[in-house]
């Protein structure tokens, strides 16, 4: 059963891209909340923020449906590297300087101007933050300024102690009528669709055979080549996390 799940989830992975699954809890949001389409990704000059770009200026082109793209980041000139290297499309997507590690009160009064220059409606806007590295936040400026702010949101968070911090923010986005999702990469994210998956699957299959399954338990195992082309950001996370202590669940505790 095992190796059912882990063959399911190399099928799935290789499938489903970070940006992806950004695009579904997207169009999700979109579909429940949200009357114009103006999406800030902020990190959006990086490789998972400039994939997520260039998926959801894919995504408005093959739907006709207008999606007004800004890239939100610390310096112009990486925006602009960004465009001369094709790492986001040279039309369609304009820029805003931002810095999450900065003051708070800053950051949110920039996200209100910009929500305030993309649409008159108080629903209308999204922030998509992809700005790594996370290892070595503590605090989930963004999100929260978001919720403030009334603007749906959603991140690739692979840090556990801050997605733990965010979640304690589920009353107040409640509470708001804010949707708010976090760590929805590849794993975390992609990684639990992938055990939903392999259980259901594995489930079906013994309903079909007249077995009653009780899934243990579910191993993962993978294997991640070089893509060559890694920026300072993904290299910098890879050494922080090897110089982090392995979290280790015992019996889902």
């Amino acid at each position: 059963n095992n190796h059912a799940c882990q063959n399911n989830a190399k099928m799935m992975g290789r499938r489903v891209t970070t940006a992806l699954l950004l695009l579904v809890f997207f169009i999700a949001l979109l579909h429940g909340c949200c009357n114009a389409l103006n999406v800030l990704v902020v990190g959006g000059s990086g490789r998972v923020g400039g994939s997520t770009v260039r998926w959801l200026k894919t995504l408005s082109d093959r739907e006709q449906n207008p999606i007004s793209i800004t890239v939100g980041g610390r310096r112009s000139e990486s925006y602009q590297a960004a465009l001369r290297n094709k790492v986001i499309p040279s039309q369609g997507v304009d820029f805003v300087s931002l810095d999450i590690d900065g003051d708070e009160s800053v950051l949110k009064q920039t996200l209100e101007q910009w929500k305030n220059s993309c649409s008159p409606s108080d629903d209308g806007c999204m922030v998509v933050h992809t700005g790594g590295p996370f290892q070595g936040r503590t605090s989930p400026v963004l999100l929260r300024s978001c919720i403030e702010l009334a603007m749906p949101y959603a991140d690739v968070c692979d840090e556990f102690d801050l997605a733990e911090t965010s979640k304690e923010l589920d009353q107040k986005a409640k509470a708001a009528g804010v949707p708010a999702i976090v760590s929805c990469g590849i794993w975390p994210g992609v990684s639990a669709l992938m055990a939903a998956e392999g259980v259901d699957q594995l489930k079906k299959k013994g309903e079909s055979s007249g077995e009653k399954v009780e899934i243990e338990s579910i191993d993962y195992s993978f294997f991640t080549a070089g893509t060559g082309n890694a920026g300072p950001t993904i290299v910098s996370a890879t050494f922080l996390l090897l110089a982090t202590p392995v979290i280790t669940f015992m019996n889902g505790i």
